[in-house]
């Protein structure tokens, strides 16, 4: 009977794999790269939909409202009552307000129509409608902030797809990253934005002393460098609330390297092949490299917790009575090896 050295689990059907590798099929590939289109596209039509006509000086003295109108956001120098003025209208007297015999208003009530409905005058803006259409300077700005955010983040998306579909590694894995890295990026934007305005990197409080390409430079690059961005902010927190490093939780998490705790085979026999499997912690991150007496094992299946592969025992080493597999992440400082025994053959026996 087949000695067994641990009871292996049954392998699960690979995943799909095409000629290049990747983890995704023809369809998907286009899919995803027209969504990357579209939201990249959406996200840069709402950056120059929303952008202000101008900001407001320092020492003007303006109502800080823009009018809420898509590839019109105007600012508002002055809000005119339009329930005021058709009550103006109204009071006129008959007498000035009879029509000629050519049918044209008089004067009086020609400026009443003409200031009621005159939108742009010099460089004055006349808003005449209610304030659900106007939105404030500080709104804007926060809007502007989570699209560019979001934009600079699907710039990132698209070169990490293409590139990594180019190399023929990209994993089904990560899908839910490219779902989600975009709103997360758009929401550190708007965080970068408060400590900006908290007079954290010295910049002032006043929205009219904010340099607006300034601001979308830095909303963008850091959706464009999220890892970046989030390291910055921790830089800020580790000032603004330093602890004494004596204090700090011996137990704390961290990040560390992939933890290999065991391997699980049958033994091995030449010309026969032989699923082995890896057991351990966060097996799917990073690079590990993997080898049976010094030879490669190429295109592994990795799992958190499990990395699996098939092996065929040369006929060389079919005398030895194991061989050593070594697995060493790349931020390990020590491979971790394991014996793998190997099936010797059972003579015979001869009668005296």
């Amino acid at each position: 009977m087949t000695e067994m050295q641990h009871a292996a689990p049954q392998s699960p059907l690979p995943p799909y794999r095409d000629d290049d590798g990747n983890e995704i099929t023809a369809g998907g590939k286009w899919l995803a790269g027209l969504l990357i289109i579209f939201f990249t596209l959406f996200s840069a039509i709402c950056l120059i939909a929303h952008w202000p006509d101008r900001i407001p000086g320092p020492k003007e003295n303006t109502t800080s409202l823009y009018v809420n109108k898509w590839f019109h956001v105007r600012l508002v120098d002055s809000i005119i009552d339009i329930a005021h003025l058709q009550k103006q209208m109204v009071n006129t007297p008959l007498d000035t307000a009879k029509k000629d015999t050519t049918g044209k208003d008089t004067m009086v009530v020609q400026m009443a129509a003409d200031a009621a409905f005159t939108v742009i005058q010099g460089r004055t803006i006349y808003y005449k409608g209610n304030e659900s259409g106007l939105i404030h300077i500080n709104t804007l700005f926060l809007l502007l902030v989570g699209i560019a955010g979001f934009l600079g983040n699907m710039i990132h998306i698209a070169t990490s797809f293409t590139t990594f579909i180019g190399a023929g590694k990209f994993r089904k894995s990560w899908i839910l990253w490219y779902v989600v890295k975009p709103f997360t990026a758009a929401a550190l934007a708007i965080a970068i934005y408060f400590v900006f305005r908290g007079g954290f990197l010295n910049m002032s409080d006043d929205s009219s002393n904010i340099n607006i390409y300034g601001l979308m430079t830095i909303s963008l690059l850091s959706g464009l460098f999220t890892d970046r961005a989030t390291l910055k902010l921790k830089e800020i927190f580790d000032v603004v609330f330093r602890t004494n490093p004596k204090e700090e939780r011996p137990d704390k998490l961290t990040n560390g390297v992939p933890k290999i705790t065991g391997v699980s085979a049958d033994p091995l026999e030449a010309g026969k092949p032989v699923l082995i499997t890896l057991t351990g912690e966060k097996l799917n991150e990073g690079n590990i490299n993997i080898t049976i007496e010094n030879i490669p094992v190429d295109n592994p299946e990795r799992k958190s917790d499990s990395i699996s592969f098939n092996y065929t025992l040369p006929e060389a080493l079919k005398q030895k009575e194991h061989v050593t597999l070594s697995a060493k992440p790349d931020k390990a400082t020590t491979a971790t090896t394991f014996q793998l025994k190997i099936q010797q053959e059972v003579l015979p026996e001869t009668g005296e």
